[in-house]
């Protein structure tokens, strides 16, 4: 199971909406960095790869992260050993 799961989203993104949602019925705890209020966010998200929003990255107990890019709930599921 993941450490830590950060999400990068803004406010007018309807999939990063989704995605938080869909974690939250999952009871899946994560944290929100809302890269249109913080720069240092935005700038993370770009050094994630992202062009676009949500990206989640997932921070597994053994060190191993990964990134998705976009609502991918399959590869949420997997990740997450759903």
């Amino acid at each position: 199971m993941a450490v830590k799961l950060i999400i990068y989203t803004q406010p007018t993104c309807g999939p990063c909406q989704e995605e938080k949602m869909w974690l939250t019925q999952q009871g899946i705890s994560f944290e929100d960095r809302n890269i249109r209020e913080n720069t240092a966010y935005f700038n993370e998200a770009i050094d994630l790869g992202a062009n676009a929003t949500p990206v989640t990255l997932i921070e597994k107990e053994n060190g191993e992260r990964s990134v998705i890019h976009g609502f991918d709930k399959e590869s949420l599921k997997r990740e997450l050993g759903l």
